[in-house]
C-alpha cells in the first residue's frame, strides 16, 4: 500500500498571517486565522479553553457553538491542518506537519550556541520580526509581549558576544536594535557603554548614559541602577577627568 504524502502546510505569523500548502496560499476567515493561531502559538489546549479564550464575551453555550464550527471550517476547507489524533472531543491541535515560522525562529534562538553568535543569519530579520501586527486581542498582545522580549534578549546575548570577542562595531550595531524594541532596557545600554569605552570613546559612553539617565527620570522618577552609575563614575576616575559631563552631575 502506497502512503499519501503529508500536506506541506507553511503558517507565516510574522509580519502578517498567511498559511499555504505545498506553496499555495489558502485562503481563510478571520475567524479561523484565530484558531489557528492560537493552536500554533500555544499548543494543544483544551476546547474550554479555546472556546474561553477566542470568544471571551459570549456565553459558554456560544462560545463552544463557535469553536465548532470553526472546527468544521478547518476540517473542510482544509483538510490535515489539524491534528487527527490531537483533535478529539475533548482538546484540539494542529498537525505537526505544519511549518510555522515563529516557532522556528524562537528555535533557532534557543539553540544557537555561544560560539555561533556571529553567524546568527538576519539582524534585520529579529528587528522587523513583528508578531501579528494590528491584532490587538488581549491573548495575542501577551504573545507580543513575549516575542518581543526574545528578541531583545538574543540582541544582548548577540552583543555579548562580539564585546567578548572585541568586536565592537558589532556590539553597538546589536544594541542599538535591542533598545529600538525597548528603549529603557538597562542591559542594552550598558553592553553599548561598554563598547563606547572599549573603543576608547568615553565622550559617547558619558553622552549614552546622560541621555538613559534623563530618559529614566523623566519616565519614571528613577534613574539607572548602582552598577551602571559605578561603571561610569569608574570610567571618569580612570580618565582623569573631574568635570561632570555637560555641566551636570553623573546621576
Amino acid at each position: 500500500m502506497i502512503s499519501t504524502p503529508e500536506p506541506q502546510w507553511s503558517l507565516t505569523l510574522l509580519n502578517g498571517w498567511a498559511l499555504t500548502r505545498a506553496g499555495h496560499r489558502q485562503k481563510v476567515a478571520h475567524r479561523q486565522q484565530r484558531l489557528i493561531t492560537a493552536l500554533a502559538l500555544l499548543g494543544e489546549r483544551p476546547r474550554t479553553f479555546l472556546s474561553g479564550l477566542l470568544w471571551p464575551d459570549s456565553s459558554d453555550a456560544q462560545a463552544a457553538v463557535g469553536l465548532r464550527v470553526s472546527i468544521w471550517h478547518i476540517n473542510h476547507e482544509l483538510p490535515g491542518l489539524l491534528d487527527a489524533d490531537g483533535t478529539t472531543d475533548v482538546s484540539v491541535a494542529l498537525s505537526g506537519h505544519v511549518r510555522v515560522d515563529i516557532l522556528e525562529l524562537e528555535r533557532e534562538l534557543h539553540t544557537l550556541a555561544p560560539e555561533r553568535r556571529d553567524s546568527y543569519p538576519s539582524w534585520e530579520r529579529l528587528r522587523t520580526a513583528e508578531l501579528l501586527p494590528g491584532w490587538y486581542e488581549d491573548w495575542i498582545l501577551v504573545e507580543q509581549d513575549r516575542f518581543q522580549a526574545l528578541r531583545t534578549a538574543a540582541l544582548d546575548s548577540i552583543a555579548t558576544y562580539h564585546l567578548s570577542q572585541g568586536n565592537t562595531e558589532e556590539t553597538k550595531a546589536a544594541t542599538t536594535l535591542a533598545i529600538a524594541l525597548e528603549p529603557f532596557r538597562e542591559s542594552s545600554y550598558r553592553l553599548l557603554i561598554q563598547a563606547h569605552l572599549a573603543n576608547g570613546d568615553l565622550v559617547s559612553a558619558l553622552r549614552t548614559y546622560k541621555s538613559f539617565s534623563t530618559n529614566l527620570r523623566q519616565e519614571f522618577g528613577v534613574g539607572p541602577s548602582p552598577s551602571l552609575a559605578k561603571l561610569i563614575h569608574g570610567a571618569v576616575g580612570a580618565s582623569g577627568r573631574q568635570m561632570a559631563f555637560g555641566g551636570s552631575p553623573l546621576t
